[in-house]
């Protein structure tokens, strides 16, 4: 029995050939290569995920490393930052203490390191006593 197939080999060959049945099965066909068409393309994928997660994993540890060293850093220079804002802010008490006359740092008084301070403490004074004076005559007067 003898049957006709119509089966193309290729763009060489017409669509409209017919071959018989046994030509076509006693037909051989070129041999399968797997190295080439398989095996070699998979290595190669292989190979470039590896290098692509090598990349990977040292971007990834110098970020962490830059993480580190920031985060590490970050609290002696907010340290340092903190302390000089506390400096001047205590420079500028002790300056409004000397000038009120009040600083602890200062020498008593008395001593002749400060006869300005102590004259305008006391011209200070001798002001809020005589307002005091004006205040209870005029209060004195209103009663009366």
């Amino acid at each position: 029995m003898s049957t006709l197939v119509n089966a193309s080999n290729g763009p060489s060959e017409s669509a409209g050939s017919n071959r018989p049945l046994s030509e076509v099965l006693s037909a051989t066909f070129p041999p399968f290569d797997q190295r080439a068409k398989v095996v070699a393309p998979f290595d190669d994928e292989s190979k470039r995920d590896a290098e692509f997660a090598r990349k990977l994993n040292s971007m990834l540890l110098e970020l962490i490393l830059d993480f580190h060293a920031w985060s590490a850093a970050r609290p002696a220079h907010e340290t340092d930052k903190a302390a000089d804002a506390l400096e001047k802010e205590i420079k500028g008490l002790q300056n409004t203490e000397q000038e009120q006359g009040r600083s602890l740092l200062l020498t008593p008084l008395c001593t002749a390191s400060a006869p300005g301070l102590v004259e305008k403490t006391r011209q200070r004074l001798n002001e809020f006593i005589t307002r005091i004076k004006l205040a209870l005559a005029a209060l004195t007067g209103l009663a009366s």
